[in-house]
């Protein structure tokens, strides 16, 4: 009985590991299709709660002639009405639509900081990484804590081009100088922006249907914002309410 049991037990296991390989396999690629007849996502990012969190000063510890004693850490960028800048507001399950715009990403070390400090890229697509900087910066990102990048450049004016190979939210630091810190928000698909110094947003060219929308924010982090259904021609309306 005991032995019977044990095949019993294998047996199971190696359909479970079918089943989840099997799984994996079947998970839907985007799919390039022209969009006629699409609509738009559109709304803000904002802070819902009572008093919303101040931005930090960070203290450098080196190049001070050249970028000053301290910078800003952009890391809560909210204004007076609590609309939020950076935020990246993405929709989670979209299979096809719209092709993914072929412009290059760019990462600039510009006077101890990169610049933009929160962007969206695609998967497949190159990105720039440069340095503005008449000063020694090493680049070093990661996604999920593996490295994408480490790069050395050494002069201003120095510009190393790469390929987004994966995606997910790449972090972006510089080895040389510890307080610089950014983003690279990589989708596989065109439907993904970042918010505005109002905190609006606006995805357009969606095919008609209904999806989960999601935000993400280095400070306050990943936000679902629920269902939306899309008509043709029309823009659905929703906000990503942070507290």
């Amino acid at each position: 009985m005991k032995k019977f049991l044990l095949v019993l037990l294998s047996m199971v296991t190696v359909v479970s590991l079918a089943v989840s390989v099997d799984s994996k396999k079947k998970k839907t690629a985007y799919e390039v299709k022209q969009v006629t007849n699409g609509g738009s996502i559109a709304g803000k990012a904002l802070f819902a709660g009572a008093t919303p969190p101040k931005d930090e000063t960070l203290t450098l510890t080196s190049e001070q002639n050249l970028c000053g004693n301290t910078l800003p850490a952009q890391k809560y960028l909210i204004n007076g009405k609590k609309e939020i800048k950076n935020v990246v507001v993405y929709i989670d399950d979209i299979e096809s639509g719209k092709a993914i715009p072929k412009d290059k990403s760019l990462i600039d070390n510009v006077k101890c900081a990169f610049e933009p400090h929160v962007s969206v890229g695609y998967k497949g697509n190159e990105i720039d990484i440069r340095n503005s900087d008449p000063v020694f910066h090493n680049v070093h990102s990661y996604i999920s804590g593996k490295t994408t990048y480490n790069l050395g450049l050494p002069d201003k004016g120095s510009v190393v081009t790469k390929e987004m190979k994966r995606d997910g939210v790449m972090e972006v630091k510089c080895d040389s100088h510890p307080w610089m810190l950014g983003y690279v928000f990589i989708s596989e698909h065109p439907y993904a922006v970042a918010t505005n110094e109002t905190g609006d947003f606006s995805i357009s060219d969606v095919p008609p249907g209904t999806y989960e929308v999601k935000a993400w924010h280095e400070g306050f982090g990943e936000l679902s914002l629920g269902q939306v259904t899309v008509e043709a021609g029309k823009t659905a309306k929703i906000n990503a309410n942070y507290k």
